[in-house]
């Protein structure tokens, strides 16, 4: 797009704004404007100060005037602080951040004028500075990182002076950085700045408290090796100077901490400083899921909704899972799975556990490569059940009936909650829901509840099951298929059930304990984003309590079945 042939009115303004400055003011001079080798609009002028003529050029932005135009010294010169490097932009009163499109360029030049002259009046007051660095600005271009949290600082800062102490780096190499963190100092407890149990190096340094006054060394093998030998650390020096192998020192300057490294190239050893990246102290998650990280949960399938579901959970504080699924990892699963191509012809649940130790690193999670009422040996399935029976919440993410059967058993019989959910075939919509001894009914019950309700409406509910069960014909033959967008939708309801009630032993935020959500207009669904509440009926206890004939009928059995046991017990209390 080429701005002023669009909006020709726009550019013979900014041409005539400018020329009207110069004819206001004295110091503005020499204008000449062109257009660049891109087709940009520019003009050249000069501000003249206390007798000294200093050329910019200001060039507007491709999509001007919804962008600011560029003022940069004609001469490459490094002109002012407020600039970004030398022979970079001036930073002036008007930049992206307070852009709008009133601005002109004849008030890009007053700006511009105004920095020359308040740097250059030595009796002026300083100009404040309103260039704020992000931490991703001040990083780029630095693959070699140094995560400092405060607690570690503090640890640092809190070394005697002239003292050297052990430490244990990490290092991990993702998305080519370097980034490193302090693990442990003195066999002190895990101080690092990253979940532990995640793919790392682990090797071994020290940090040295600098005497106060000693000056932080530049990033050379010889500048460092020779402070380190005047303070008396002849090991360390010769780590410094040795010809191959790495290193990692930590040094403290009064406040400032710098991490300098070594490694062995192709050709040489690299010695080097790192960037370091403070990070903040505090959580992201409300106060109320600190509860989570003591919570188990097990979920059947790890498809594309319960990959998904899982990966939500471990990220609100979710610390324990059970992992229940026979199936591997295709390519073509890639598009709705939260699993990606390094996991394909993985078992799901060993890739999704690999997954989320990724996200937190080291979580307690048990996985069995079982399909669950599917035809495995009796010892498998009971195997599975015991294990699903010790969390507490189940969640089945299968949408298979035999399999929700085996799910129901477990629940009602240890009287844990239960959720479960499914995508509607073309990705329409979905269904999730929940139930918990003693507010809804039974799992069986409460399904056959939901079923019902569905076919009241006179149109067939699109519930999964089929043999595409992402998929179903549109009107004109064309098969309508649910995107990961669409399933993630339904995994977000579905592990918001989750944590309310793992948060909530008695209270919940939700209202009802099933809901339709519609995502295109279909079935019953007029538009996107209508959900439909579903009343369940009945909350009595899931399983009724043993009166004192069935207790003694199953003692009987007891003693027909283990009579040596029973025997020896009656002898001795006779």
């Amino acid at each position: 797009m080429i701005w002023w042939l669009e909006n020709p009115g726009r550019a013979r303004s900014e041409r005539q704004s400018v020329a009207e400055l110069a004819e206001r003011v004295s110091w503005l001079k020499n204008l000449h404007w062109y257009l660049s080798d891109g087709a940009a609009l520019a003009v050249d002028f000069e501000i003249d100060h206390d007798g000294r003529s200093v050329p910019l050029t200001m060039t507007y932005a491709e999509f001007h005037p919804n962008a600011p135009p560029i003022v940069v010294p004609r001469d490459g010169s490094r002109l002012s602080s407020h600039q970004y490097g030398a022979g970079g932009n001036l930073c002036l009163e008007y930049r992206a951040d307070n852009w709008e499109t009133t601005i002109t360029g004849a008030m890009m030049i007053e700006s511009a004028h105004r920095l020359i002259a308040g740097e250059r009046d030595g009796d002026g007051p300083e100009l404040p500075s309103a260039h704020s660095i992000s931490i991703g600005q001040s990083v780029r271009g630095s693959y070699f990182r140094f995560l400092l949290t405060s607690a570690l600082a503090d640890r640092l800062k809190a070394i005697e002076p002239g003292q050297s102490v052990g430490i244990g780096v990490a290092e991990k190499y993702h998305a080519e950085t370097f980034t490193v963190t302090i693990a442990e100092i003195d066999s002190a407890v895990d101080v690092r700045a990253w979940p532990p149990g995640i793919r790392e190096t682990t090797k071994r340094g020290h940090a040295i408290r600098l005497p106060a006054g000693t000056p932080m060394p530049v990033a050379t093998q010889d500048s460092i090796a020779t402070l380190v030998g005047e303070l008396g650390f002849a090991p360390i020096r010769e780590r410094v100077l040795a010809a191959t192998g790495e290193m990692d020192l930590v040094l403290v300057s009064g406040n400032d901490i710098a991490h300098f490294y070594a490694y062995d190239g192709s050709q040489k050893r690299y010695f080097g400083r790192s960037r370091i990246l403070n990070v903040g102290a505090g959580t992201r998650l409300p106060d109320n899921y600190a509860v989570l990280a003591r919570k188990s949960i097990g979920i059947v399938g790890c498809g594309s909704l319960g990959s998904k579901v899982a990966a939500m959970l471990v990220r609100s504080g979710v610390r324990q899972f059970t992992l229940v699924d026979d199936d591997v990892l295709f390519a073509a699963n890639i598009v709705r799975n939260e699993l990606g191509a390094p996991a394909v012809g993985v078992h799901k649940v060993d890739a999704l556990k690999a997954r989320l130790t990724d996200i937190a690193g080291t979580i307690d999670i048990t996985v069995r490569r079982v399909a669950l009422g599917g035809q495995e040996s009796a010892d498998s399935t009971d195997s599975v059940m015991s294990a699903l029976r010790t969390c507490d919440v189940i969640i089945d993410a299968t949408a298979d009936a035999h399999c929700f059967n085996f799910c129901a058993a477990v629940a009602r019989e240890s009287l844990k909650p239960l959720i479960w959910g499914e995508v509607f075939a073309g990705g329409i919509g979905g269904l999730v829901a929940r139930v918990r001894s003693g507010h809804e009914p039974e799992p069986q019950t409460a399904r056959n509840q939901i079923n019902g309700w569905c076919e009241s409406h006179g149109i067939p509910a699109p519930l999964a099951g089929f043999a595409a069960p992402y998929a179903v014909a549109a009107g004109d033959g064309i098969p309508l298929v649910a995107d990961d967008a669409e399933v993630a939708i339904i995994a977000g309801h579905l592990a918001r059930f989750a944590t309310d009630v793992l948060e909530h032993t008695d209270e919940s935020a939700f209202p009802v304990p099933a809901y339709a959500i519609g995502l295109r207009r279909a079935w019953i669904f007029s538009a996107p984003f209508e959900t439909w509440p579903i009343q369940l009926t009945g909350s009595g206890p899931w399983k009724a309590e043993q009166d004192s004939a069935s207790a003694a009928e199953s003692l009987e059995l007891l003693r027909e079945l283990l009579p040596s046991a029973f025997n020896g017990h009656d002898q001795s209390s006779k």
